[in-house]
């Protein structure tokens, strides 16, 4: 959220809690996980994303809910977590809505292998990682076949165009590309 306090805010709520369990892995004598895929996609994108305290009034809720945000690994969990936020606070505002869409954008890029996002006006930019499931074969041929929606430059990047104004057209904008690219 944006009134984030002490070493989260200096680090972020996800870095924090992933140091954490490294340091509780730590003092356990278990050797810390730094899988590839444990690694989290980068996301940059201009929407507001937090659970407001006029919401979820008490801190200690927030902070649990932004952890089993954090761990959720798939949408039938954000779904769980998202009808559970509307029975016990009502109708989300737009900042938690975004927050649950950033979510399921985080398990679609993790799945996909894809490092970064980075989201600007009406376009988006896509770095793969080394495990990424996109065909780079289909990407050129998407770029080949329509230049002025699709390009790849030189630093790897694939820039689509696509609609950024709101998270949720942005994740099904998204979806729909990648089952091109897949």
């Amino acid at each position: 959220g944006p009134q984030q306090s002490g070493n989260i805010a200096a680090v972020g709520f996800d870095l924090y809690t992933e140091l954490l369990e490294e340091a509780i892995a730590e003092l356990q004598g278990r050797p810390a996980e730094m899988e590839e895929n444990h690694r989290e996609p980068e996301i940059k994108a201009p929407f507001s994303s937090f659970l407001a305290e006029e919401f979820v009034p008490d801190v200690h809720q927030r902070l649990s809910l932004y952890r089993r945000f954090s761990a959720a690994g798939q949408d039938a969990e954000v779904d769980r977590l998202e009808e559970e936020l509307r029975d016990r606070f009502g109708a989300p505002p737009v900042e938690a809505q975004n927050l649950l869409w950033m979510i399921r954008l985080k398990i679609l890029l993790k799945k996909l292998g894809i490092d970064s996002l980075t989201v600007g006006p009406e376009k988006v930019s896509l770095v793969p990682g080394p495990n990424s499931r996109l065909d780079p074969a289909k990407a050129i041929a998407l770029v080949s076949g329509s230049p002025n929606l699709y390009q790849l430059t030189p630093d790897s990047k694939f820039v689509a165009k696509v609609p950024t104004t709101l998270l949720r057209d942005l994740f099904f904008a998204l979806e729909a590309l990648f089952r091109k690219l897949g």
